[in-house]
């Protein structure tokens, strides 16, 4: 049940398309449903019509096999043999993940917050200056939407035009840096928060 990172990139890189398709399209059709109707809703019909579609090939089968005399079993006899349980250990393995992600990040935010390194605190500040830009522009379906889009597209266009997307980064990412550098050495150590030696 769970995905190897060969099978995540696999679903990323689009190298089966009609699975990166399923695993893309279902989840795009379910945002963009919950951006028009509740999200109740959306699970409630979603369900109905998953059950009416295998309960309809169901009988299908059913009459099928009885009009031409034979015993196929149940159609869906692949599936209900797929082992669903979660496994404890991969979900202590997550949780402790997750755990330690969501600590780096509690750790980052009061050093940002508490200003410990003025230049990490003036990047954060300007980074949620913008988020209201964005949050003018845009709710956070719309970007969760747009994310899972450039999930399934960006990786695949960046294999795909690596040598380019490289030389265009490459000059922002050394002007990013000087001017990184320049900030850092325009402020007194004791504002950066750099110990002096």
């Amino acid at each position: 049940m769970w995905l190897n990172p060969d099978q995540m990139n696999s679903l990323l890189y689009w190298d089966n398309p009609r699975d990166s398709g399923v695993a893309c399209g279902s989840v795009l059709v379910c945002l963009l449903a919950v951006r028009y109707i509740s999200l109740i809703s959306v699970i409630g019909n979603l369900s109905l019509a998953l059950v009416t579609a295998t309960m309809s090939f169901r009988i299908y089968k059913s009459v099928l096999a009885a009009v031409n005399k034979t015993q196929e079993g149940h159609p869906f006899k692949q599936f209900l043999d797929i082992d669903v349980t979660l496994p404890a250990e991969k979900v202590a393995e997550i949780t402790d993940g997750l755990f330690t992600k969501l600590n780096g990040i509690l750790a980052k935010l009061k050093s940002v917050l508490l200003v410990e390194n003025v230049v990490e605190s003036i990047k954060f500040s300007l980074a949620m200056y913008l988020l209201t830009y964005i949050g003018a522009l845009m709710n956070g379906l719309t970007i969760v939407t747009l994310a899972w889009v450039a999930v399934f597209s960006l990786p695949r266009v960046y294999r795909d035009n690596q040598k380019q997307i490289d030389e265009a980064i490459l000059p922002l990412k050394s002007k990013l840096e000087d001017l990184q550098a320049k900030l850092q050495s325009a402020l007194p150590a004791s504002i950066v928060g750099k110990k002096e030696e």
